[in-house]
């Protein structure tokens, strides 16, 4: 299987399509030597965060059982059609990937202080941000750094963080909107990639709030209030309903799908902007009013017909974070009560308990009518898992419902070994700093 990975906002899956997939030798090789399959990204974030490279596009050639082989990035013709020459080799052979092993224990040291001392090594002194390739925002490792910087008193950690917002700030705010650039293609942040993806946008804004707290800046505020601004009038319809991203220029196209990670996050951002301004931004939070079984269906405005995935581990995780953000701000008990549900539902059908740890998908998946779909491999990703973790402590403090911080507690305890050794980390970092917040600080 030749799979591809694409989204309507990625400039670099336009030129592909134009430069590669229109090529007629390319068309014919594929079509005489694999299955080849097309995937939205935004439409399937599950298969995302399987089979990515590192971006979009990603191209992934997959064994007969879904195991992957080979894959790239942006492919010329030329080294498009070498990796399949490859990939084919590798089956001629016998030669297969090696099954990912679960982590026996954790890591000795624990999770934050691994993750801490992996970002001093990452941390680009020169131009700001995480390591000497293209830059990415990264959020929670920027999160994460503030956090314990305001636990430790550790004065590196909080000029590590304050580099990486000046960076972010300085290359990636859109002087026009306020909006925030996906990342930069260069370590000196040069060659901005210019889409706008939504949840991109509220994890930006939700860290540029905190950071002007933490550290005082009116300027860190007013960027998070721009952004913010850019989100309500061009990523939301007129009843506050998220959409999913601002195509790169020149097209500037608005992709007004609406994904549940998306609205969850752009809301628990206005709630934080709410919270320290005063200011109601009015987003919406769709996943209660149209999952009343707590599986929240990933395309919330999904035509008749179109199936969409129920259930996936982000959108729930973000779900549930966004709802008890919501009852913490209203009041409303319903919603914690529906957050207690989805997260009830979450623990019946995404738990695997070989791993300790939730799957990206349901293992049976869900589709809309209530039929069920083949199995398929089990996948325990990092950053949901980290999202999981984090929306179950936010439950479990909401609630008093003790179950939820235990098992919160397991995901990082069977994740932390791997967490540790991952830039993927950071999430679950976040979770075992929420864990260990009332224990001493240690230097």
């Amino acid at each position: 299987m030749l799979l591809s990975l694409s989204a309507s906002w990625c400039g670099a899956c336009h030129r592909m399509d134009e430069e590669t997939w229109d090529d007629p030798g390319v068309a014919a090789v594929v079509e005489r030597t694999t299955v080849p399959v097309r995937v939205d990204a935004d439409e399937r974030p599950d298969l995302y965060g399987r089979y990515h490279l590192g971006g979009l596009p990603s191209t992934a050639v997959l064994s007969p059982e879904g195991e992957f082989l080979r894959g790239g990035t942006f492919l010329s013709p030329t080294q498009l059609l070498g990796l399949l020459e490859s990939a084919r080799a590798d089956l001629r052979v016998g030669r297969r990937p090696s099954p990912r092993a679960r982590a026996a224990a954790a890591p000795a040291t624990p999770l934050v202080t691994e993750m801490v001392a992996r970002l001093r090594r990452r941390a680009d002194r020169e131009h700001g941000g995480f390591g000497a390739g293209e830059k990415l925002p990264e959020p929670e490792a920027v999160t994460l750094l503030l956090r314990e910087w305001r636990r430790r008193g550790d004065a590196e950690l909080a000029a590590i963080a304050r580099a990486s917002l000046d960076a972010v700030a300085a290359h990636l705010v859109d002087p026009a909107d306020g909006g925030f650039f996906r990342y930069a293609a260069a370590a000196d942040w040069s060659g901005p990639h210019t889409e706008k993806v939504t949840v991109d946008q509220a994890a930006l804004i939700l860290l540029f709030l905190e950071a002007s707290v933490a550290l005082e800046s009116e300027a860190y505020r007013r960027v998070a209030l721009r952004a913010l601004e850019h989100a309500r009038t061009r990523l939301a319809d007129a009843e506050g309903r998220a959409y999913a991203s601002v195509a790169a220029a020149p097209r500037d196209d608005v992709d007004r799908r609406r994904f549940a990670d998306a609205g969850a996050a752009l809301v628990r951002a206005g709630l934080l902007a709410r919270a320290l301004t005063g200011m109601d931004a009015g987003f919406t939070l769709e996943a209660a009013a149209v999952a009343p079984d707590g599986a929240v269906p990933h395309w919330l405005d999904a035509p008749v017909g179109v199936t969409t995935p129920r259930g996936l581990l982000r959108d729930q995780a973000l779900s549930i974070t966004a709802a008890v953000e919501a009852h913490r701000v209203s009041g409303d008990a319903a919603l914690l009560e529906w957050a207690a549900r989805a997260a009830t539902w979450s623990l019946a059908h995404l738990w695997d308990e070989s791993r300790a740890a939730f799957r990206d998908a349901p293992s049976s998946p869900l589709t809309p009518e209530g039929t069920r779909q083949a199995e398929g491999p089990v996948f325990t990703p990092l950053v949901a898992n980290g999202e999981m973790a984090q929306a179950l402590l936010a439950l479990a403090v909401a609630s008093g419902d003790g179950r939820w911080r235990r098992l919160a507690a397991q995901v990082v305890q069977s994740l932390g070994a791997e967490a540790a050794r991952s830039p993927a980390g950071a999430a679950l970092a976040l979770a075992a700093q929420l864990l260990d917040r009332d224990a001493p600080a240690t230097t």
